[in-house]
């Protein structure tokens, strides 16, 4: 569930730290709170677990275990790419999701990319900023990390539009799945949250300031606002790639 919140925050920690709204964390001190039982969680728990997950699984398995987990929930991508009225980016992700899930077998093989069907981020957070929808208050999330009043709402929609929430898979098959997806997903980002620590005097302040700056560009698409049209039907037709789910590249 934190894929979309935990990559956000990645891809934007090597962009800078730029100044937000002087009104964008009212809730700063909570939030202060929630991000350091975050911190001590990921340095006790996580990033342990994610050191001795690199070094026991080789990396062509971690590759596909990653490509796997991102193929599971890309049902999401799908879903907002239609809500946005991306009709041509919408059936594009679909027919990669299709391809992965059978010829890649179940997505452990990123066998769309190379029939030229890239993989995009969506989500419903960018959905409603599309819409019009401002940002809202910043918020931190226990165990999900940094969020806002218009972006807590998706988690809840990737929850549902993961397949394993259907399935009702008994705790000692589920719990391990998460656990695994967790772990994972953290050592993605290791390289990242290790330049953060080594290079923000206020880490808590540079994770705010990135994510929200890496949202805002997100949902305008690397353009300014006022250049942003809601729909675009050329870009819709040939949609620009953007950074692929899979890992094959590392």
């Amino acid at each position: 569930m934190a894929a979309i919140v935990l990559a956000g925050v990645a891809a934007s920690f090597c962009g800078g730290c730029a100044s937000g709204p002087h009104n964008a964390d009212p809730f700063e001190k909570t939030n202060r709170l929630i991000y350091k039982f975050n911190d001590e969680l990921d340095r006790i728990a996580l990033k342990p677990a994610a050191d001795v997950y690199v070094k026991v699984i080789p990396k062509p398995i971690r590759t596909g275990i990653g490509n796997g987990f991102d193929n599971l929930i890309y049902f999401n991508v799908v879903c907002n790419d239609f809500l946005q009225a991306k009709w041509g980016q919408g059936l594009g992700d679909f027919g990669r999701m299709a391809v992965n899930s059978t010829v890649g077998i179940g997505g452990i093989f990123d066998v769309a990319s190379h029939w030229h069907l890239p993989a995009h981020d969506n989500d419903l957070g960018i959905t409603l900023g599309k819409w019009g929808a401002g940002p809202g208050p910043y918020l931190v999330l226990p165990l999900l990390g940094p969020s806002t009043l218009r972006d807590a709402p998706g988690l809840a929609m990737e929850y549902a539009a993961d397949p394993l929430t259907w399935l009702y898979l008994p705790l000692q098959i589920s719990a391990p799945i998460y656990v695994v997806y967790i772990v994972d997903l953290r050592s993605r980002f290791d390289s990242v949250v290790r330049f953060r620590n080594a290079a923000a005097i206020d880490p808590y302040v540079f994770t705010r300031e990135a994510y929200l700056q890496y949202r805002d560009s997100k949902i305008h698409e690397g353009k300014p606002a006022t250049e942003q049209n809601f729909y675009d039907e050329d870009s819709d037709t040939t949609p620009a790639a953007t950074q692929p789910a899979s890992r094959q590249g590392e």
